[in-house]
């Protein structure tokens, strides 16, 4: 259902990502076809004395500019990273809960010296605990809570709807994972390093498969260095760190243009595959094929940040989101649509409200043609009824006739009998069969009987084969009849309207083309159209089943045709 809803203006996730020496990137992808379908870059300043954007104002003006170049509509989801401001692990018993987890968090963060004076906001996971089984690991990271508040104004004030921060480390790790660079590491579960590059220090992430084993930051004033010093002083730091976890993979992320991943992993000691990715001018080509860009050769060095951003929810959970218990992300969007000229967001709540409605619909539906067929029946039933009375009425006459003294010339009653009762077998067979012999899914409409042979029934049902059962049942119980099934036909026509013909099919039950099916039919022995039958027998018009009882006679016994039956509706 919410496959055929969504195509009213899905809303995406657009991911957006603040990159020291990049700046504000932004990325529209398809996951499904691993594509980025728009890609755009502007310069944004990053404080790394603060931890913080250098200019909001700069920010909220270069967010704008990219929505209105990449045409992105106002009200998208939207979830950004940052730079690193503090990450961690701790250890709890398994126990506790989201609230204790919190106050922890921001116990152990208030020993970072950022958030002595500043309010800190963490986002947490839960990884893999290899030194004990008795305790939760949690990996967390946290943000200035004036920094988060900041961020939600901008957002607020651009119209974009923000549902995800964090920091960059896990969005690139996830990032990694979206450009298929850990598929087969994560079909064999394989161990694996991330080595996360920026202007003020690198950083590695060792796991195994989708686990988080470790983590180490070390500072590293990159600027303050010659070339050469830089990169020596990278793969003197990195050695130990990297002979500490054995990897089998290990992946160098540059994320500043003083120093090529290329040129690393030529210098770095390591025995197995390395994989350099350049988010920085020394990118020759993008991570994923870019679509559409303001500028091709940027959308170059886009980082694994912004896809990992872009895709924050998937089969890897190592999410750190610090809005994920905002009250505002409970409501999630599924798509917008425009009602009387207005565009209206359907939400979860809204979702299934409607779909809770339309399964009632559905129902009572579905209970319709049970609860008409009912009332149908027990009409036959009372018709029939109508009519054992009536032969009730001449059984009785017949016995008056045997009281009756015998007139001279002697009256014959067995051929009498006979006579009635070959003349109008095949009315009371077929109204036996109506009684007793309709299939589940067949229901009959009309019901025309001409002189106790000639008969007409008019009917509709759910599939051929119980129309073709009933009709070979008519013939096998009034084989002298010669009956055949005259029409066979949909109710309903393929564009969902109702034939001028078919209209009240049911007691005027209104036919849903969607969700039913049904065919009507006609088995007939007579040439006379059933249009001038309905005219003809209209409810104005109706008689009783049979005429007033007949008379008593000593020479002739007649039971008046059926001619003028009434129709069964």
């Amino acid at each position: 259902m919410l496959n055929f809803l969504s195509s009213s203006n899905q809303k995406q996730v657009v991911g957006i990502a603040l990159t020291p020496g990049i700046g504000l990137e932004v990325a529209v992808l398809d996951a499904s076809k691993k594509t980025v379908v728009n890609y755009g870059q502007k310069k944004v300043e990053y404080n790394f004395s603060t931890r913080e954007i250098q200019n909001y104002d700069h920010f909220k003006s270069a967010l704008r500019e990219l929505m209105a170049e990449m045409k992105i509509a106002p009200k998208t989801q939207a979830y950004m990273v940052l730079p690193n401001v503090y990450f961690d692990f701790t250890e709890l018993p398994p126990t506790v809960s989201d609230i204790e987890i919190k106050t922890v968090l921001l116990s152990q963060a208030e020993e970072f010296y950022l958030f002595k004076k500043e309010e800190p906001v963490s986002g947490w996971c839960e990884v893999v605990n290899l030194n004990s089984t008795h305790q939760k690991r949690i990996a967390f990271s946290s943000f200035q809570k004036t920094v988060v508040d900041e961020i939600k104004d901008t957002f607020l004030e651009v119209g974009l709807q923000l549902v995800g921060l964090e920091s960059a480390y896990g969005a690139t790790l996830r990032g990694l994972h979206v450009a298929g660079l850990l598929d087969d590491i994560f079909a064999s579960n394989s161990s694996w390093t991330a080595m996360i590059i920026n202007t003020n220090s690198f950083t590695l992430f060792n796991l195994d498969g989708k686990n988080l084993i470790d983590y180490n930051e070390v500072p590293l004033a990159i600027k303050s260095f010659s070339q050469e010093e830089a990169y020596q002083a990278i793969v003197s730091s990195a050695a130990k760190l990297l002979s500490g976890h054995a990897s089998s993979h290990l992946f160098i992320v540059s994320q500043t243009d003083d120093i090529s991943a290329n040129a690393l992993k030529r210098l770095i000691q390591f025995d197995y595959d390395i994989t350099a990715i350049e988010s920085n001018k020394f990118a020759k080509e993008s991570l994923l094929p870019v679509s559409q860009a303001s500028d091709f050769n940027e959308a170059n060095s886009l980082t694994p940040a912004v896809l990992g951003a872009a895709v924050s929810k998937s089969d890897f959970h190592l999410v750190f989101n610090v809005l994920s218990d905002d009250p505002s992300l409970k409501q999630e969007v599924y798509f917008t649509t425009m009602v009387g000229g207005k565009l209206v967001e359907v939400t979860s709540d809204v979702m299934n409200k409607f779909l809770v409605a339309l399964g009632g619909a559905l129902a009572v539906v579905l209970l319709i043609p049970f609860v008409l067929q009912t009332v149908f029946v027990q009409n036959l039933e009372s018709q029939i009824g109508s009519l054992n009375n009536e032969i009730g009425n001449l059984d009785t006459q017949i016995a008056a006739f045997e009281k009756v003294e015998a007139p001279k010339e002697e009256i014959d009653m067995t051929s009498i009998i006979d006579s009635v009762a070959n003349q109008n077998v095949t009315a009371i067979s077929f109204y036996d069969s109506i009684a007793t012999d309709i299939p589940k899914n067949v229901w009959l409409t009309r019901y025309y009987n001409l002189g106790g042979t000639s008969v007409s029934i008019k009917g509709v049902a759910e599939n051929i084969v119980d129309i073709y059962e009933y009709y070979k049942y008519l013939r096998a119980v009034s084989p002298q009849a010669n009956i055949v099934l005259k029409q066979l036909e949909v109710v309903t026509s393929p564009d969902g309207s109702k034939s001028e013909d078919q209209g009240g099919i049911i007691g005027g039950l209104e036919i849903d083309s969607d969700f039913d099916r049904l065919y009507s039919f006609e088995i007939s022995n007579v040439d006379i159209k059933t249009e001038d039958l309905d005219k003809k027998y209209a409810p104005g018009n109706e008689n009783n089943i049979l005429n007033s009882a007949p008379a008593v006679g000593t020479e002739k016994v007649e039971i008046e045709s059926t001619e003028n039956l009434a129709p069964v509706k």
